[in-house]
C-alpha cells in the first residue's frame, strides 16, 4: 500500500498485487507476452485476445481488452468524468494458448531441442509444442520500435552537417538590464 503511494500514484488506481506463495508459483512459463490466447473461464469466456503482461510474482497475465473493469478515479486529462478502464490480472490457468494452424485452444508442452552449427557446436533451446504432436508454436516477436526505414532518421544529412551558430563578442543581455536587476543591498568586492 505504502509502496504505491511513495511512487505517487493512488492505490484506487493500481491496486494492490494479491501475494502468492514462493512455492505456488509457476516454475516454467509457456505463456509469453505478445501470445494470442483463449479465455476458458470468467466473464469473457470464449474470447480470444493478445497478452500484454506476464506477472510471474503472482501467477496473472493481462489480456489486451480483456476483464475491464471502472475505477474512480480524481479528474485527470486521461479520465475527464472520473472513471477510467482498466485491464484487471487474469490467472494464468483461465487462458490457453491457440493452435496455429487452426487457432483453436490446444495444450501444451515444452521439449527441448538440440541443433548443430556449421562449426559442429550443440546448442540446446526450449520451445512449446501442440501436445502430443510435432507442431512447434513459435515465440512471438517482440516490438521494440515501431518506426522503420527512412522515419528513424528524421533529420536529412544535409541539416546536420549546417552551422547554426554564430558567436558574437557582445553580451546576450545588455549591460543597462543588468544593472537594473543587480541587488542594490549586496555588498560588492571592490
Amino acid at each position: 500500500m505504502h509502496r504505491f503511494k511513495a511512487q505517487g500514484v493512488s492505490t484506487r488506481v493500481f491496486s494492490k498485487p494479491q501475494w502468492v506463495h514462493p512455492k505456488d508459483r509457476l516454475k516454467q512459463w509457456t505463456i509469453l507476452t505478445g501470445d494470442k490466447v483463449a479465455i476458458i473461464a470468467g466473464r469473457d469466456k470464449d474470447t480470444i485476445g493478445e497478452i500484454k503482461s506476464v506477472n510471474r510474482q503472482t501467477n496473472t497475465v493481462i489480456v489486451e481488452g480483456k476483464k475491464l473493469a471502472k475505477k474512480h478515479v480524481p479528474m485527470q486529462p486521461g479520465a475527464p468524468e472520473g472513471i477510467m478502464r482498466k485491464e484487471l490480472p487474469i490467472h494464468v490457468s483461465n487462458v490457453m494458448l491457440l493452435h496455429p494452424d487452426t487457432q483453436v485452444p490446444t495444450r501444451i508442452e515444452r521439449r527441448q531441442i538440440e541443433t548443430t552449427l556449421d562449426n559442429g557446436q550443440v546448442k540446446k533451446r526450449w520451445a512449446r509444442f501442440v501436445k502430443g504432436t510435432e507442431i512447434e508454436i513459435p515465440k512471438p516477436e517482440r516490438k521494440y520500435n515501431d518506426r522503420s526505414g527512412d522515419e528513424q532518421f528524421s533529420t536529412a544529412p544535409e541539416d546536420v552537417l549546417a552551422v547554426t551558430y554564430t558567436p558574437s563578442n557582445e553580451p546576450p543581455v545588455p549591460a543597462d538590464l543588468v544593472r537594473e536587476l543587480r541587488n542594490p543591498y549586496k555588498r560588492r568586492t571592490v
